[in-house]
């Protein structure tokens, strides 16, 4: 397994979950996501989606003051580190800026590449084979959908080398690089029916793939697998020896634990080809609630927090419980996500759920957590949220490496999730050789009695109240009960 080494060591705030008085800025950042108090020196380190830096030029202003390099540090102290943005408002001189003060600070130097049809817009760029349908996405607008068997991965890769070259040429030693990549190759939306529509389209396909959906869908998850190999993971590891290549949504999925997304959706077996992370999403998405409550019923926090937990661990563990060897985890998550215009609906998930939520994902395989944190103004969600979202993820993480032998080289031991938004208890383990770390939470008012057979034969019983507990246990028998203060 290939780790980013993050080679420096590194009050809990209640605040009303949606004011909105608290002001995106790293002084509001430092004020509430504090210092990490145990060291995550060869770990990957933990990444944002939204920091409060900009992303054009006035980064090269900020380095040339110092300021940048001191919120660096300052998010490093803090477990975290900022990625080099290629998207929205960016310039080519801040990017550069951004590498140049992360590798002088010896952090790693991740790229984040937002574009949302890198595939697509670059492997099928030339493609002379064309369907044409309707596009759910766009509202049933006619449009062209490329033949999908034609693409292209030489101009992909081409296209990254490019925007990539800067930085080789700079020195820049690249640790990773991150896609959010959502466009084609998918089955959804219509292309599966425009594929099988066209006749010079379905004739590029091996029989059967265009028989059902379902055939496709299997089709587009193992293309999409090859064509991110070959134009990203290719050209990133050649470039780049060592670095990391991951993909927003990224999955591994088998026959045995088939990978399932929080809206339901089950996926065929596949896994990521040669792209190194596994980055599944799992966001507190308001557009998930409409389904659980009619009309007439009034949500209430409780109601929400117990649909968000099982549906955003099963995304997790249906993913981790795939993870191969050499692969890492880095699962994106959100605290609230706010897509659902509905009042009724605005809800996330409460505070010390989605802390045990990070536990149990941290205990099941995860390396690193990509916070889909939002709270610039105008996200919809505010700074205060935001930002205590950052700390309950850098919380559970220091919390759990004070047993840092268990989170580097512990094996996960559960990946069952709860099969209802009613289950009682969950509970997630590491076991290292004859001991094993082990954390249960009762989902409900009361404490539940947990019983775990491990070691092969010794069954353990203890009791799960609803703030959570946590044990090590022993092959000879013997139980600790981790003090209160911990997890």
């Amino acid at each position: 397994m290939r780790l980013l080494g993050l080679s420096i060591l590194v009050c809990l705030c209640f605040t009303p979950a949606f004011a909105q008085n608290l002001p995106w800025s790293m002084a509001s950042f430092c004020a509430i996501v504090n210092p990490m108090q145990h060291s995550i020196a060869g770990r990957l380190p933990m990444f944002l989606w939204n920091f409060p830096l900009p992303r054009n030029d006035d980064l090269v202003k900020l380095r040339d003051t110092g300021e940048l390099r001191r919120a660096i540090d300052q998010m490093a102290a803090r477990g975290f580190v900022p990625t080099v943005e290629m998207g929205w408002e960016w310039t080519p001189a801040g990017a550069m800026a951004m590498a140049k003060t992360l590798q002088e600070a010896a952090l790693p130097v991740c790229v984040l590449i937002p574009r949302a049809d890198f595939l697509e817009g670059t492997c099928y760029r030339d493609c002379k084979v064309w369907g044409d349908g309707p596009d759910a996405s766009q509202g049933n607008k006619a449009r062209k959908w490329p033949c999908l068997p034609l693409a292209d991965t030489k101009a992909g890769a081409t296209w990254l080398k490019e925007q990539l070259k800067p930085y080789a040429d700079a020195g820049i030693k690249v640790s990773a690089v991150w896609f959010d990549d959502e466009s084609l190759p998918h089955p959804w939306n219509g292309c599966f029916e425009a594929q099988k529509g066209s006749k010079d389209c379905s004739a590029a396909y091996a029989p059967d793939v265009l028989d059902n959906f379902e055939s496709f869908k299997q089709y587009t998850c193992q293309l999409r697998a090859r064509m991110f190999s070959e134009a990203a993971a290719d050209p990133i590891h050649a470039m780049f020896p060592g670095a990391l290549a991951g993909n927003y949504g990224d999955f591994a999925s088998s026959q045995a634990c088939p990978f399932v997304e929080p809206g339901g959706a089950i996926y065929p077996p596949r896994d990521i080809g040669r792209m190194d992370a596994l980055m599944p999403s799992a966001y507190a998405n308001t557009n998930l609630l409409p389904r659980y409550f009619k009309p007439e019923d009034i949500p209430t926090q409780e109601k929400v927090d117990r649909i968000y937990f099982p549906l955003l661990l099963r995304t997790v563990s249906t993913c981790n419980a795939n993870k191969q060897p050499g692969k890492v985890s880095i699962p994106y998550l959100s605290r609230f996500c706010p897509d659902n215009p509905d009042p009724r609906l605005h809800f996330g998930m409460s505070r010390g759920l989605y802390r045990e939520l990070l536990r149990h994902v941290w205990m099941r395989g995860t390396d690193s957590v990509y916070a889909f944190n939002l709270g610039f103004p105008g996200s919809g969600v505010s700074a205060e949220l935001s930002l205590e979202s950052l700390e309950d993820q850098r919380a559970t993480l220091d919390e759990l490496l004070a047993y840092r032998e268990f989170v580097d080289r512990g094996k996960p031991m559960n990946f069952a999730t709860p099969t209802s938004v009613d289950a009682p208890v969950v509970w997630s383990g590491l076991q290292l050789d004859n001991r094993c770390l082990v954390r249960a939470v009762a989902l409900h008012s009361d404490p539940i009695e947990v019983r775990l057979t491990v070691f092969g034969n010794k069954v353990f019983g203890f009791s799960a109240p609803p703030t959570g507990v946590t044990w090590i246990l022993r092959s000879n028998g013997s139980a600790e009960k981790i003090a209160s203060g911990l997890m």
